[in-house]
């Protein structure tokens, strides 16, 4: 091996050990994206199983409830409603600000109403890259490291 001006296998080494953490810093982001989706699987799938159990108790009660007999309720006193002052309009004038030209002032816009779209329920909202932008940026970044590496060593 030639050893160069710059430091040399000491520089070659040390890239090659922040490019092994940044490999492993990626690898462990998939493992947790993946476990993430995973177990929010799993528990999706445990609350649509304790919804369907809910709804047949709330079934069931509303049953028991429309069979029981009920007590006729007790009526209340309710009190005669008062009469309220009403606070009469003034008549004060109002002066829009002059700008020193007699000119007709455009009319302000209209607003017109857009459609916003929404997720499904259970849904993220589509937003960023998406799963092909990622992949290309990712290969975008390793073309990015392996020019820069080559411009390193050969500079």
């Amino acid at each position: 091996m030639t050893e160069t001006p710059f430091g040399g296998e000491s520089q070659n080494r040390l890239f090659i050990i922040i490019a092994i953490g940044l490999v492993g810093l990626l690898v462990l982001g998939l493992l947790g994206i993946g476990g993430y989706v995973i177990f929010s699987r799993a528990k999706r799938g445990a609350e649509q199983v304790a919804a369907a159990q809910t709804a047949a108790a709330a079934t069931a009660e509303a049953q028991a409830a429309a069979e029981a007999p009920t007590d006729t309720p007790i009526p209340t006193f309710t009190p005669v409603p008062t009469a309220t002052p009403t606070v009469a309009a003034t008549n004060t004038p109002v002066v829009p600000p002059s700008t020193g030209t007699p000119e007709m002032t455009p009319p302000a816009p209209t607003p017109v109403p857009t459609a916003t779209p929404t997720p499904a329920e259970g849904e993220t909202p589509s937003a960023g890259f998406g799963g092909i932008g990622a992949i290309l940026a990712g290969l975008a970044l390793a073309v990015v490291l392996v020019v820069a590496r080559k411009v390193r060593l050969a500079g």
